[in-house]
């Protein structure tokens, strides 16, 4: 993380790897999907060459196709910003950490003391979302807190995406929704994080194996596995978010309602704040592009045949105000008073 006429800078880890818990299209990585004979990567590593905001980029994955991706795509990997190629560990946790570790590295190829880069902080993004611009990545990064706190996700609300739907006899996206007492969400798979102020960084690889879960013994199973039999006051919450889910996909707008209202935004983000064991905030950002991630091969279809529509009504997209924008404030400080800092060494 350096400073530049005022505004810090990070790093961007870019995370393409095809493990066993990864997610496929076509049975293939969604990085090396092809949109306009374009591979999905391209579009997204392009983007944070051209925001100010970006660094250094580490795309993390099977090193030796990317390599000959980036080749064949005529990426240049050292203007306007430099590229780095890592090699994939075993799981999506190990490749951010290790990642994370090698953007530490100095000249000399050696990691410095990590106790002095507690506060370091890199930017997060997913190899499957073609869409995201450059504006989306500045105004995320600017308006995330990072000095009050140490994770900082996106989100958008499901007005911002309703242009995306099926509409006029076109295919469209039609998301799953985190429903609360303010609104709808989708995450917007983008997150500033300081890995080294996140003690339960275990927990990242466990959200992630269950993100596409539907059967419902297994989110059970995992809400126990997450908060473990002394915090079962957390259960709540979690099972609220699950039943609007739920009731969502029936119809039942006015359940959704009712289980909604029972969850605000600042019980989320202090029930999140004690679980990490870390200060977590989300921020709701007015642009959606970066929601707009290629879940399964339907997506994926609609995406390649609407691309050029899209994509040219968000490099033109303006910024409106968001429903609550004075909403994204400190809300769990008493918390993260609380946190313990985790060790170097882990």
């Amino acid at each position: 993380m350096s400073s530049t006429n005022g505004h810090k800078k990070y790093n961007a880890i870019l995370v393409a790897g095809e493990g066993k818990s990864s997610y496929k299209v076509h049975r293939q990585n969604k990085a090396f999907l092809t949109i306009n004979g374009k591979c999905v990567i391209h579009y997204i590593a392009e983007t944070l060459q051209q925001a100010e905001s970006i660094q250094d980029i580490y795309v993390v994955g099977p090193k030796e196709k990317l390599q000959q991706v980036f080749l064949s795509g005529h990426i240049d990997l050292n203007y306007p910003k430099r590229i780095h190629i890592l090699e994939q560990r075993e799981n999506l946790y190990e490749n951010i950490w290790h990642t994370f570790l090698q953007s530490l590295k100095d000249e000399n190829g050696e990691v410095p003391n990590t106790e002095s880069h507690r506060d370091r902080a890199v930017l997060i993004v997913p190899c499957d979302a073609p869409l995201v611009t450059p504006q989306e990545v500045e105004y995320f990064v600017s308006h995330a807190d990072m000095e009050n706190y140490d994770h900082v996700l996106g989100m958008v609300s499901r007005e911002k995406l309703k242009y995306f739907y099926p509409r006029d006899g076109k295919p469209g996206i039609k998301m799953a929704y985190l429903h609360i007492r303010e609104d709808s969400f989708r995450i917007n798979n983008l997150h500033l994080v300081k890995p080294l102020r996140i003690e339960n960084r275990e927990y990242i690889q466990k959200m992630y194996q269950y993100r596409y879960q539907r059967n419902f013994k297994n989110l059970v199973l995992f809400a126990f596995s997450l908060f473990g039999k002394d915090k079962a006051r957390h259960y709540k919450n979690y099972i609220y978010l699950q039943l609007c889910l739920f009731f969502a996909s029936l119809g039942l707008d006015s359940l959704v309602d009712y289980f909604r209202n029972l969850n605000p935004q600042k019980v989320l983000e202090k029930r999140i704040c004690t679980i990490m064991k870390t200060r977590f905030m989300a921020l709701v950002v007015p642009y959606p592009g970066a929601a707009l991630d290629i879940d399964n091969a339907k997506d994926y279809e609609t995406m390649k045949t609407r691309f050029d529509e899209w994509w040219k009504y968000l490099r033109e997209y303006k910024e409106t105000p968001t429903f609550n924008e004075n909403y994204n404030e400190a809300t769990c400080t008493t918390s993260a008073e609380k946190v313990v800092r985790p060790s170097p060494t882990h």
